[in-house]
């Protein structure tokens, strides 16, 4: 199933993680010649990413699947999970 990434952040060994609309993450490694994700050491190739879309297994996976994941909760154009606290700045559904 496919959700967006929402922004980045590294992990406690300094690996680059994708945090997905759905809530999951997604280690993304560069480590030729098994992974060749160059894009990810970069800042600004990192911020091209976001929301762009990746697959998220855990959203399929048999222990839950969607209904396990809060995807429901979060704006699709901002990222934010709409737990009370509201959109983004700036986001155009804020006032929705």
């Amino acid at each position: 199933m496919e959700r967006s990434i929402v922004g980045f952040r590294r992990d406690e060994k300094g690996d680059w993680v994708a945090v997905l609309s759905c809530g999951h993450s997604q280690h993304i490694r560069h480590r030729p010649p098994f992974e060749v994700r160059a894009w990810v050491l970069v800042d600004a190739e990192r911020s091209a990413r976001i929301g762009t879309p990746r697959d998220c297994p855990l959203c399929e996976a048999d222990r839950g699947g969607e209904a396990s994941c809060y995807a429901h909760l979060v704006c699709e154009e901002c990222g934010t999970v709409l737990d009370g606290h509201g959109h983004a700045p700036g986001c155009s559904r804020a006032a929705a």
